[in-house]
């Protein structure tokens, strides 16, 4: 597996160096955790993907013909260094074919699910994470979907395996899809309803060994930009394996400084399966050094058992 994400992070800055878009990722990541009481090498958990010291690349291409836009290809991976295992891993985030038709946009490959918060807010490369990575809901999953804007909003689906970053198919998959209203990028707001349904993982796919569990879920996501002020929403209510599921975000961004170069966050993350709650409170920090090199800071504490995280990153982009 080394040798293979090597060579193809050499290969790819060969063939595709002139290309339409490439940027180069590298991120250093060090914290301490008290639960483990030592020092740690990642932002989240042990099994988590986020964050690792890695070296990686995103690759974008659009295709055209004489009416516009045809289809775009997507490629962005990782090569990261799991200092708990002592082992490089590859990890996938985009590697998608899209293909634009009259009807809306058709995707194949590995892309944003259908659902909540993650399927348009971009935290691959952040420290503070939302509901994802709490075990409700996906980032980025293995099938198809589409999405088709409308002048008020827009709908997406998504018929994939609900294996997360790794791609496993023994019996798994899931269905998602969103009606919103709102555009954040014009309109400031967005507003969304989800529905997501399937036969997933356990720890959404972080494990080789995870089992298949039942889940069927609804979410409620907002997000509402005001001056200076970011808010975000995410509210999920449905069933895990047939347990009573119950999950709730919401995170307070405050830029500041010329061209928003810092930013202030906090978030509360609440969760509960069955009878076991469990309640996160996250504070962080991003400043931009320049247009593409970025520091972060993190605090977390999971109030529960009184134990908590400290992270800090540097992240390159360019």
């Amino acid at each position: 597996m080394r040798n293979i994400w090597l060579t193809l992070l050499i290969l790819a800055g060969l063939v595709f160096a002139d290309a339409d878009l490439f940027y180069t990722e590298i991120q250093g990541v060090a914290g301490y955790s008290s639960a483990e009481d030592r020092a740690v090498y990642r932002s989240g958990r042990a099994d988590d993907a986020m964050q690792l010291n890695s070296l990686g690349f995103d690759y974008l291409r659009k295709f055209s013909g004489a009416l516009g836009d045809t289809g775009t290809a997507a490629l962005q991976v990782r090569a990261a260094y799991n200092a708990d295992k002592a082992a490089l891993e590859g990890q996938v985030y985009n590697a998608y074919w899209k293909n634009k038709t009259p009807y809306g946009d058709v995707w194949l490959g590995h892309n944003r699910a259908a659902f909540g918060l993650a399927s348009y807010w971009d935290t691959h490369g952040d420290l503070l994470q939302p509901l994802p990575m709490y075990g409700f809901g996906l980032d980025r999953d293995w099938g198809v979907g589409w999405n088709q804007d409308t002048l008020s909003g827009g709908w997406q689906a998504g018929l994939t395996t609900g294996s997360g970053m790794p791609l496993r198919a023994d019996g798994n998959w899931l269905f998602t899809g969103r009606m919103s209203r709102g555009t954040l990028s014009y309109d400031n707001y967005t507003i969304g309803l989800s529905v997501l349904a399937g036969r997933t993982m356990d720890s959404m796919g972080h494990l080789p060994d995870a089992k298949l569990e039942k889940i069927q879920l609804a979410a409620l996501d907002a997000a509402y930009n005001i001056d200076n002020l970011e808010h975000k929403l995410e509210l999920n209510s449905g069933s895990r394996a047939g347990r009573p599921a119950l999950a709730g975000f919401y995170r307070l961004g405050v830029n500041l400084l010329e061209e928003n170069r810092l930013k202030l966050e906090s978030q509360y993350v609440y969760t509960k399966i069955n009878l076991t709650e469990n309640y996160w409170l996250g504070a962080g920090a991003v400043y931009r050094f320049t247009s593409e090199l970025t520091g972060r800071l993190l605090y977390e504490l999971e109030t529960k058992v009184n134990e908590y995280k400290i992270a800090a990153q540097a992240y390159a982009y360019f």
